[in-house]
Protein backbone atom coordinates (compact mmCIF):
# COMPACT_ATOMS: atom_id res chain seq x y z
CA UNK A 1 0.00 0.00 0.00
CA UNK A 2 1.23 3.51 -0.80
CA UNK A 3 2.14 6.01 1.89
CA UNK A 4 -0.84 7.99 3.21
CA UNK A 5 -1.19 11.71 2.51
CA UNK A 6 -1.19 12.34 6.26
CA UNK A 7 2.15 10.61 6.72
CA UNK A 8 3.62 12.14 3.56
CA UNK A 9 2.76 15.69 4.66
CA UNK A 10 3.60 15.24 8.35
CA UNK A 11 6.77 16.65 9.91
CA UNK A 12 9.33 13.83 9.69
CA UNK A 13 12.47 15.95 10.17
CA UNK A 14 14.83 14.59 12.85
CA UNK A 15 16.88 16.47 15.43
CA UNK A 16 20.33 15.89 16.91
CA UNK A 17 22.55 17.34 19.62
CA UNK A 18 25.82 18.86 18.36
CA UNK A 19 28.69 19.57 20.77
CA UNK A 20 30.24 23.01 20.37
CA UNK A 21 33.98 22.57 19.69
CA UNK A 22 36.14 23.57 22.65
CA UNK A 23 33.19 23.65 25.04
CA UNK A 24 32.29 21.59 28.06
CA UNK A 25 29.65 18.86 28.38
CA UNK A 26 26.86 21.45 28.64
CA UNK A 27 28.03 23.31 25.51
CA UNK A 28 25.89 21.85 22.75
CA UNK A 29 23.04 22.88 20.50
CA UNK A 30 20.10 20.91 19.12
CA UNK A 31 19.50 21.21 15.40
CA UNK A 32 17.10 19.71 12.89
CA UNK A 33 17.27 19.04 9.20
CA UNK A 34 15.96 21.65 6.79
CA UNK A 35 12.87 21.14 4.69
CA UNK A 36 12.94 21.34 0.92
CA UNK A 37 10.87 24.53 1.12
CA UNK A 38 13.40 26.15 3.49
CA UNK A 39 16.24 25.20 1.15
CA UNK A 40 14.45 26.89 -1.76
CA UNK A 41 13.95 30.07 0.27
CA UNK A 42 17.62 29.91 1.30
CA UNK A 43 18.68 29.72 -2.35
CA UNK A 44 16.62 32.82 -3.14
CA UNK A 45 18.15 34.68 -0.18
CA UNK A 46 21.63 33.74 -1.44
CA UNK A 47 20.80 35.18 -4.88
CA UNK A 48 19.44 38.41 -3.41
CA UNK A 49 21.63 38.99 -0.34
CA UNK A 50 24.62 36.60 -0.52
CA UNK A 51 25.92 33.56 1.28
CA UNK A 52 26.26 35.08 4.74
CA UNK A 53 22.58 36.09 4.80
CA UNK A 54 21.62 32.66 3.47
CA UNK A 55 23.56 30.91 6.24
CA UNK A 56 21.96 33.11 8.93
CA UNK A 57 18.48 32.33 7.55
CA UNK A 58 19.13 28.57 7.40
CA UNK A 59 20.68 28.51 10.88
CA UNK A 60 17.65 30.35 12.25
CA UNK A 61 15.41 27.64 10.79
CA UNK A 62 17.52 24.64 11.86
CA UNK A 63 18.32 25.68 15.44
CA UNK A 64 15.94 23.96 17.86
CA UNK A 65 17.67 24.66 21.19
CA UNK A 66 18.49 27.41 21.59
CA UNK A 67 16.18 28.92 19.00
CA UNK A 68 17.86 31.75 17.08
CA UNK A 69 16.47 34.59 15.00
CA UNK A 70 18.26 35.54 11.79
CA UNK A 71 19.83 38.51 13.63
CA UNK A 72 21.07 36.23 16.42
CA UNK A 73 22.45 33.75 13.88
CA UNK A 74 24.27 36.64 12.18
CA UNK A 75 25.71 37.69 15.55
CA UNK A 76 26.92 34.09 16.08
CA UNK A 77 28.60 34.22 12.65
CA UNK A 78 30.44 37.39 13.65
CA UNK A 79 31.47 36.25 17.13
CA UNK A 80 32.51 32.62 16.70
CA UNK A 81 35.60 30.87 15.37
CA UNK A 82 35.25 29.70 11.76
CA UNK A 83 35.02 25.99 12.54
CA UNK A 84 32.34 26.30 15.22
CA UNK A 85 29.46 26.91 12.84
CA UNK A 86 30.94 24.50 10.29
CA UNK A 87 30.57 21.66 12.81
CA UNK A 88 26.91 22.54 13.35
CA UNK A 89 26.29 23.12 9.64
CA UNK A 90 27.67 19.68 8.69
CA UNK A 91 25.14 18.06 11.03
CA UNK A 92 22.31 20.17 9.61
CA UNK A 93 23.34 19.20 6.08
CA UNK A 94 23.48 15.50 6.95
CA UNK A 95 20.05 15.63 8.64
CA UNK A 96 18.73 17.49 5.57
CA UNK A 97 20.12 14.88 3.17
CA UNK A 98 22.53 17.30 1.46
CA UNK A 99 26.27 17.82 1.32
CA UNK A 100 29.20 15.43 1.44
CA UNK A 101 28.11 13.87 4.75
CA UNK A 102 24.65 12.94 3.43
CA UNK A 103 23.78 9.44 2.31
CA UNK A 104 24.84 8.81 -1.27
CA UNK A 105 22.21 8.31 -3.95
CA UNK A 106 21.81 5.01 -5.76
CA UNK A 107 20.35 6.71 -8.86
CA UNK A 108 22.65 6.00 -11.83
CA UNK A 109 24.25 9.06 -13.38
CA UNK A 110 23.36 11.56 -10.64
CA UNK A 111 27.00 12.09 -9.71
CA UNK A 112 26.50 11.06 -6.09
CA UNK A 113 26.40 7.28 -6.35
CA UNK A 114 29.19 4.78 -5.80
CA UNK A 115 30.29 5.00 -9.45
CA UNK A 116 30.65 8.80 -9.35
Amino acid sequence: MAISKEKLTSNRITTEEVPIPGGGPEDFVVVRGLSRAEMHVGQEIERRKGGQAQEAFLLSKAMVDPELTEAEAAAWQKGSPFGEINTVQRTINRLSGIGKDAAKSDVPGDGAGPDA
